[in-house]
C-alpha cells in the first residue's frame, strides 16, 4: 500500500481534487496549480502580487512557518479574484518537500456572510430595486422596497422571462445584450413619475465568465427635489446683489456666489480659497466680526469697498451637532440704499425748511411804530408754530426794546384748547420781557370757544381790532 501511495504523483493529486490547489516555491512562486486555482486565484506565477497589500506580509510569513510545521497551517488573506474583485480568502499551507509548500484556499464565508448581512440590512432600508437574469432572459432575483412603486411584490417575478416581461423591441432588453457583451451602464429614467437611477453591469462566475445581467436601482425623487430647490435658490441668489460665502474656520473661503460678484473685476471674482481678509478687507472690524462668528455670536459690520457701500453679517456656521466649523458671510451693496436715504434726508430738510420759512411768513413780525410790534396769525397754531413764534417775537423785542406786542388774531378761524394754551404762554413771556401783550381780531366762534373750554382772558388785554390797538398803545406810550 506504502508503495502504490509513493508511486501516485503530485500531477495525479492536483488535477483529481475540485479544491483549488497550487504548489508554491519557498519564495511564495506558484509552480503548479489545478484548473479550480486557476479559476479562483490566477494562472502560475508570483502569488504574493495577487494579495492584498496589507496582507502580503502576513502570508509569506506564513508560508514561511508552513515549512517547518510538522502540519498544515492557516491563514486568512484577501486577493483579487478574475473579476478584479477583493475576495477574503480562507488558507491551508503544509510542507511538500524540503523547498516546496501545497496551497489549498477557499473563500472567507464568515467574512462574505458579515458583509452580505450588512449590504442587506442597508438595503433594506432603501427605495431601491435589484435583479438579475441569466444569459436566457430568466429572472432569478427581484427584490426591493421600490418594487412598491411598480405594484410590484419582491420576489414575484422570479422565474418569468424579460422578454415576457418587457417585450422584444424595449430599451431594456437593448441594454441587458450590451451588459451581456461587457459593458457596464449607468441610466437615468423616470417611470410612473418616480425618477431612477440604475446601475447595469455583467454578472460574472468564479471563473471571470459572463453569466447574466445583474442591475441595482434607486428612486432619487427626492435627490432630485432637493437639487431643483437648489438651482432655484442659486438662480435667485445670483440675479440679487449680494454675495454669500462660507469660510473655514482657518478663513480660507469655500464657497462664493451672488450676483454682486459681478460688481468686481474679473482678476477679484474668483474667491474661493483666498483668505477672508483679502476678501473681506484687512481691517480691524473684518477680523473681530470674524473672530466674534466664530464663537458663536452674529456680528455686521458696513465697509466702503470698490466705490460702493457693503452691509455684511458674519454668521456662525454649525455641523449637524452643533460644533462650529466655519463661518458664513452674507454681504449686500446698500449704496442704491443710502443715496436714497441721503435724497430723502436732503428732501426732509428742504420740506422742513420750507415749511419754517411758510410759518415765518404766516406769522411776520411788523415794526408799526416806535416800540410797537405786530404779529398777525393766520391758520392754527400748534406746538411747533407757537414755539417758533415764541421764539422770533422774544427776540425781536429784546432786540428793538420793544414795550408793545399786538397779537391779531383776525386770520384765526378757530381754537381748541392747544391754540388757547399757546396764545397764553406767548403772552406771559412778553410779560416776563417787561412788553405789554394785546390780542385784537377775535372773532365770535373763537371768543365762544374760549368761554367754553373755560380760559381766563382778564389779566390780557383785548381789543376788537389792530386799529384800536395801534391807538391804544399810541395813548399808553404818550403817557410814558
Amino acid at each position: 500500500m506504502d508503495d502504490k501511495l509513493a508511486s501516485i504523483s503530485w500531477l495525479t493529486l492536483l488535477n483529481g481534487t475540485p479544491t483549488p490547489l497550487a504548489l508554491l516555491s519557498g519564495a511564495g512562486e506558484v509552480l503548479a496549480c489545478n484548473p479550480a486555482w486557476e479559476q479562483r486565484v490566477g494562472p502560475a506565477g508570483q502569488l504574493l502580487e495577487r494579495v492584498h497589500e496589507d496582507d502580503r506580509g502576513e502570508l509569506s510569513a506564513r508560508i514561511e512557518a508552513a515549512r517547518a510545521a510538522a502540519g498544515s497551517v492557516s491563514a486568512a488573506a484577501r486577493l483579487a479574484d478574475a473579476r478584479g474583485s477583493i475576495v477574503p480568502m480562507q488558507w491551508t499551507l503544509w510542507r511538500a518537500d524540503d523547498t516546496g509548500i501545497w496551497a489549498a484556499v477557499k473563500p472567507d464565508r464568515e467574512a462574505w456572510e458579515t458583509q452580505a448581512r450588512i449590504l442587506v440590512d442597508v438595503f433594506r432600508t432603501m427605495d431601491a430595486v435589484i435583479w438579475w437574469c441569466d444569459w436566457e432572459g430568466t429572472l432569478h432575483v427581484s427584490d426591493g422596497n421600490g418594487l412598491a412603486h411598480l405594484g410590484i411584490k419582491p420576489g414575484q417575478l422570479a422565474g418569468m422571462k424579460m422578454l415576457d416581461l418587457y417585450g422584444a423591441d424595449s430599451q431594456v432588453l437593448d441594454l441587458c445584450k450590451r451588459v451581456l457583451a461587457g459593458e457596464s451602464i449607468r441610466m437615468d429614467t423616470v417611470n410612473e413619475g418616480v425618477h431612477w437611477i440604475v446601475h447595469y453591469a455583467p454578472r460574472r462566475g468564479d471563473d471571470g465568465e459572463i453569466e447574466g445581467v445583474q442591475t441595482f436601482g434607486i428612486n432619487l425623487a427626492d435627490d432630485v427635489t432637493l437639487a431643483a430647490q437648489a438651482e432655484l435658490l442659486r438662480t435667485c441668489i445670483d440675479s440679487m446683489p449680494i454675495v454669500i460665502r462660507a469660510f473655514d474656520k482657518a478663513g480660507a473661503c469655500v464657497v462664493a456666489q451672488g450676483g454682486a460678484l459681478a460688481q468686481l473685476a474679473p482678476t477679484e471674482r474668483n474667491e474661493i480659497g483666498k483668505h477672508v481678509l483679502a476678501v473681506c478687507g484687512d481691517t480691524e472690524e473684518v477680523r473681530v466680526a470674524f473672530q466674534q462668528a466664530l464663537s458663536g455670536e452674529i456680528a455686521n459690520i458696513e465697509q466702503i469697498r470698490h466705490e460702493r457701500i457693503w452691509r455684511t453679517r458674519f454668521v456662525p456656521q454649525k455641523d449637524v451637532l452643533g460644533v462650529i466649523t466655519g463661518v458664513g458671510a452674507i454681504s449686500e451693496d446698500v449704496s442704491q440704499q443710502r443715496h436714497v436715504e441721503q435724497q430723502l434726508r436732503e428732501q426732509l430738510r428742504l420740506t422742513q425748511d420750507q415749511q419754517e420759512s411758510i410759518a415765518r411768513l404766516s406769522s411776520p413780525i411788523i415794526e408799526v411804530w416806535q416800540d410797537v410790534l405786530i404779529v398777525p396769525l393766520i391758520g392754527s397754531v400748534d406746538a411747533d408754530r407757537a414755539a417758533m413764534v415764541m421764539e422770533s417775537l422774544l427776540a425781536t423785542v429784546v432786540e428793538r426794546q420793544a414795550s408793545f406786542a399786538i397779537l391779531d388774531l383776525t386770520g384765526i378761524d378757530s381754537v381748541d384748547t392747544t391754540t388757547a394754551q399757546h396764545l397764553i404762554k406767548i403772552i406771559n413771556g412778553l410779560t416776563l420781557l417787561g412788553c405789554r401783550g394785546v390780542v385784537t381780531g377775535i372773532r365770535p366762534p373763537v371768543a365762544q370757544t374760549m368761554v367754553s373750554l373755560g380760559f381766563d382772558l382778564s389779566q390780557v388785554c383785548t381789543l376788537r381790532s389792530l386799529k384800536e390797538a395801534l391807538r391804544w398803545c399810541m395813548s399808553r406810550t404818550r403817557r410814558g
